[in-house]
């Protein structure tokens, strides 16, 4: 069976929210992980490192959250490699993912190189070069998937509101960010901006400030906030190595980890190295309401009221 042709999202749009430059910033991170998935050994030492095997056992585990096994329609937003989309294909139950980046060259050259890699069940991909800030899908994703994208966002309320209309009712959002706590002040932000990024000679070619990428330092509340605003339900567990010990996966399934006001804040217990600080501390599940949510009209959402 053929695979699908690759969508065009961006034809006719223009999306205010992308940085410039970022785009020929990541295509320079996605020509790097050609090599990554350039044989099968070299897939295995990239999905068992510490980072990929977190994010893939985020995927698995969030449906203790969700109460439900990964199927129907999925939409990956920010994909990259589309390592997931990949994955997530060979699930008999999953009919049709749209594989989605902003970068061409992670559309047109990576992400088929990882299908055949990984051993993908292509046809069941769509592969769309898109911006995760105008999706041209209206109810129809049983699941959108942020694997380490929803940092890149230029504007999370915007991008909040995109996945959440992409969404069937009932549908779910699963997203593994890094995120930052809310004691962080805004002047201690906006240093980290200010320095310089130590990968970015190997990533991007050059010396590169964090704030010339699309990287960004959000704090928790700032995720949350964006997400209740966009009409979501929201279930957010932080992993931190002085977190609940006696996490597993029934407190996932419980969703509601904390008493009051206190976050929820585990152990990381999935980690593949549990002791070893983590790069993404946010396991963010969020659910489109049956109904459809509804809009209370705060300021924050931009929907406030004129009396």
């Amino acid at each position: 069976m053929t695979s699908y042709p690759i969508l065009n999202w961006l034809e006719g749009r223009h999306d205010i929210y992308t940085r410039p430059h970022a785009v020929d910033l990541q295509s320079s991170v996605h020509r790097n992980l050609m090599a990554n998935f350039g044989d099968e050994n070299a897939a295995a030492a990239f999905m068992t490192s510490d980072r990929s095997f977190w994010r893939q056992q985020v995927v698995i585990r969030a449906q203790h959250v969700m109460r439900r096994t990964y199927a129907g329609t999925i939409l990956e937003i920010g994909a990259g490699s589309g390592w997931c989309s990949s994955l997530l294909s060979t699930i008999p139950g999953v009919e049709k993912i749209y594989c989605s980046d902003y970068d061409p060259v992670s559309v047109q050259h990576l992400m088929p190189q990882v299908q055949k890699t990984l051993g993908a069940a292509s046809h069941k991909i769509q592969r769309a070069l898109g911006s995760f800030n105008s999706l041209p899908l209206a109810d129809e994703a049983d699941v959108v998937i942020s694997i380490g994208a929803l940092h890149h966002s230029e504007n999370l309320y915007v991008t909040m509101k995109e996945c959440f209309k992409a969404l069937k009712p009932g549908g779910w959002l699963v997203a593994t960010e890094p995120t930052l706590p809310d004691s962080e002040t805004n002047h201690q932000l906006q240093a980290r901006y200010k320095k310089e990024d130590p990968g970015s000679i190997k990533k991007y070619g050059r010396v590169t400030l964090h704030e010339e990428n699309s990287d960004h330092y959000y704090r928790l509340s700032e995720y949350i906030t964006a997400a209740h605003c966009a009409k979501f339900d929201v279930f957010p567990f932080v992993f931190d190595v002085a977190g609940n010990p006696s996490a597993d996966d029934r407190v996932l399934a419980d969703r509601k980890a904390a008493i009051g006001f206190a976050p929820n804040v585990l152990f990381p217990y999935f980690a593949k190295t549990p002791a070893k600080p983590l790069f993404d501390s946010l396991m963010l599940i969020a659910q489109k309401p049956l109904d459809g949510g509804c809009d209370l009209g705060h300021v924050l959402s931009g929907q406030g009221r004129s009396w």
